[in-house]
């Protein structure tokens, strides 16, 4: 059997999707991700005039990623995550607690990126008894009988990216987000989802506190899930400002050293970890003995294709230190930077490469 292949979520919105996007510049006030204001998409809210229609053109752009996605040959699709403005504050907007009306500029990722995001102003909850990441997933996957993988932000990451205005400390506003998330994931394996992604780059932002509670707090947000669902984090070193970006502050990525172990005894099925835009040292992979580890073969931020090759070459590497079947091939993070004549290439190559091992 080949090695499997999967995305990481999200993809390059269409010019028919009329959602804001925070992968692309907004003419006059941002270059690409530094500065992006949670406003964006409460303005493009005031503007639509018709939910009917807006549904049709998500739809339509999530089914042609979807195909798009099956024909280059990926085992584990997902959305693209089109609905979202970004992957996080999509989910804090449905929650009671976060103000979107007063927004708060703030910096975070070790001061590599600011913008101006919603506040934790009171208790964090769900506003009622309809788990809405559910919906989501329902309507990506009655478009295709592939499994579709839901990708959903962890506390690390929210709290890293809003401001804690009303929580005494970290970890009691991480707490009530375990609650929440810990909802929304169960209801998603009732309804039969088998793929579900909890994305928490900033765990390598903050060691400390994943070695603390972080990593034992995404553990909680999976409790209570069937052994036929794969638990996944995706723990990257960061997205850039824009594409081809060569001076953004990465997360230390020896860092995946460090934690590794705790990772590997945390109960996840699979932890997903960039590799392909700063290649580092793959010994580390010896320590995960348990689990399956989605590497980042090809960059998501540099136009540049990597050939087959030499995703081979680092895929032999791994292969080192890990047996073929707890390797998934994929791309560092999201895709949404990427024109879709580079990425649609870059996939392939990961695709092609996949399917030369094991090697005889």
């Amino acid at each position: 059997m080949p090695l499997q292949t999967t995305v990481i979520g999200s993809y390059p919105k269409p010019e028919s999707v009329p959602v804001p996007d925070w992968f692309k510049a907004g003419p006059g006030i941002r270059t690409g991700q530094e500065g992006y204001s949670a406003q964006e998409y409460n303005d493009f809210r005031k503007d639509v005039a018709s939910e009917e229609e807006l549904e049709k053109q998500i739809t339509r752009a999530i089914r042609e990623v979807i195909q798009e996605q099956t024909d280059i040959g990926i085992d584990v699709i997902t959305d693209g995550e089109l609905r979202r403005e970004n992957y996080i504050l999509y989910f804090c907007r449905q929650l009671n607690g976060f103000d979107f009306d007063n927004l708060v500029k703030e910096t975070f990722r070790n001061g590599a990126w600011s913008g101006f995001v919603p506040a934790v102003v009171s208790e964090v909850g769900p506003r009622d008894d309809r788990p809405f990441v559910l919906e989501e997933w329902q309507a990506a996957q009655s478009l295709t009988d592939q499994p579709v993988k839901i990708t959903i932000p962890g506390p690390m990451t929210i709290i890293g990216s809003t401001a804690n205005r009303f929580y005494k400390d970290r970890k009691e506003l991480s707490e009530a987000l375990v609650s929440v998330i810990n909802r929304e994931v169960r209801a998603l394996a009732d309804a039969g989802c088998k793929y579900i992604q909890i994305d928490e780059p900033v765990m390598m932002r903050n060691p400390d506190i994943a070695e603390d509670y972080g990593i034992e707090h995404v553990t909680r947000c999976f409790k209570g899930l069937p052994l036929d669902v794969t638990k996944s984090v995706h723990a990257c070193c960061g997205y850039p400002s824009y594409l081809d970006q060569t001076d953004y502050l990465k997360a230390d990525r020896t860092l995946y050293n460090r934690l590794a172990t705790k990772l590997d005894n945390a109960g996840f099925d699979q932890i997903s970890l960039e590799d392909a835009h700063c290649p580092t040292d793959l010994s580390f992979l010896s320590k995960f003995s348990h689990t399956t580890v989605v590497l980042g073969v090809v960059a998501i931020a540099r136009s540049r294709v990597e050939p087959v090759e030499e995703i081979r070459g680092r895929v032999r590497e791994a292969l080192r230190f890990l047996p073929p079947h707890r390797l998934v091939l994929a791309p560092d993070c999201g895709l949404g930077f990427l024109p879709r004549d580079v990425l649609r290439a870059k996939l392939k190559n990961m695709v092609a490469a996949a399917k030369t091992f094991p090697e005889n």
